[in-house]
């Protein structure tokens, strides 16, 4: 009996088929704002500030900017809309980076 309805399932038509129906289309989720930091390079060695924070950010298209320190905790979350500016003890860009 088993043997029965499983061959009609696999091989018998299926819903949309019964019903004149196709598969219902899903729906896409919004594209992410992207980040690039590769005209970025110019800002190391540079003391930071707002004022950097903000051209960084326009420059990158970043969506965020995350600022932290050599060796601070940090999530390891990955967004492709985020830019990381890491700094060095003394205040000035290290690298940035999206992630």
């Amino acid at each position: 009996m088993k043997l029965i309805l499983l061959a009609a399932l696999a091989f018998g038509p299926s819903f949309a088929e019964k019903t004149g129906t196709s598969h219902p289309k899903l729906a896409q989720p919004p594209a992410m704002e992207g980040c690039d930091a590769s005209e970025l390079g110019p800002l190391v060695g540079q003391q930071y500030d707002e004022a950097l924070k903000a051209r960084a950010q326009e420059a990158s298209g970043a969506a965020t900017v995350r600022v932290f320190h050599t060796g601070d905790p940090i999530t390891q979350d990955m967004r492709s809309d985020r830019l990381n500016l890491e700094l060095t003890p003394h205040g000035k860009v290290l690298s940035a980076r999206c992630f």
